[in-house]
């Protein structure tokens, strides 16, 4: 069952908090997306516009606002699923027009009815390239998000990958001890070929039919990472899905289709960034 009608704040708000912080308790995005909006001198704390996100708030007493809108404490925290398809893009709007992520949730709305009630501010946990498919999550629960999100916690993230050949065995060794890209050298990932390739996942060009499939795991997630990373081998990423994050799997949900999180998915999250 899904808990956005009976999820209650896991958080305590009665407390005096930084700016930043309380934007995100707020429900108002991850910390970064609400520095941005600070700094942008988008935020007021009882009428008078504040661009230091380290500036002090009682949410009990203080008026807070965005772009003039008084914010408000999220009465329901919302969790929820998409599966991701290749040609979208994981912002809300997208200076080339292209389609994205935020479309496939409203279009999905008519089979959720409480999808009236879900907070316009949900924004998404990481994020998928436009090629890149699979397990996505949104939120309006910023603490979570950055938890999540963050190089600290090592919450392991799996991809399958499809690419245009298979690299030599002691190619793949190096991703399994961490490999150097751009300016940084990654953590190591686990690596397991797939035994055969599932025919739903081949299109008409018969070359792709030989083309191997492989399962990655990674502890953190950089921009483009995967796809750097096999680069970095001399390696071409044709397919990319994510169909694991944290404790949750992508399953059965179809493509460009979203549900709610359950009780128990979400309290599972919640023990991938306890520790």
């Amino acid at each position: 069952m899904p808990v956005f009608q009976s999820a209650p704040l896991r958080r305590n708000h009665d407390q005096r908090v930084m700016l930043l912080r309380a934007l995100s308790k707020l429900g108002l995005g991850s910390r970064q997306q609400a520095k941005r909006a600070i700094h942008a001198g988008r935020v007021s704390v009882n009428g008078k516009v504040i661009t230091s996100h380290t500036h002090w708030v009682n949410l009990q007493r203080d008026r807070l606002a965005l772009d003039e809108q008084p914010v408000r404490g999220a009465e329901k925290l919302v969790y929820l699923m998409l599966n991701k398809p290749a040609g979208y893009v994981t912002t809300r709007r997208d200076n080339l027009n292209r389609p994205t992520v935020f479309e496939l949730l409203a279009a999905g709305a008519f089979n959720h009815a409480e999808v009236a009630h879900t907070p316009s501010w949900i924004f998404p946990i990481g994020r998928l390239d436009y090629n890149s498919e699979g397990l996505l999550l949104f939120t309006n629960d910023g603490e979570l998000s950055d938890a999540l999100t963050s190089p600290e916690r090592h919450v392991p993230k799996v991809y399958r990958v499809r690419l245009d050949h298979l690299p030599p065995p002691d190619a793949l060794r190096r991703l399994e001890t961490g490999i150097r890209i751009l300016d940084y050298v990654t953590l190591p990932a686990k690596i397991a070929l797939e035994t055969s390739t599932p025919a739903a996942a081949l299109n008409e060009n018969q070359t792709d039919a030989a083309a191997p499939w492989l399962r990655i795991t990674i502890c953190e997630g950089k921009n483009r990472q995967v796809r750097r990373m096999f680069a970095a081998l001399g390696c071409e990423v044709r397919q990319l899905i994510r169909v694991r994050f944290g404790p949750l799997e992508l399953g059965g949900l179809p493509v460009g289709h979203w549900r709610y999180l359950t009780a128990r998915e979400i309290a599972g999250l919640d023990r991938a960034v306890a520790t």
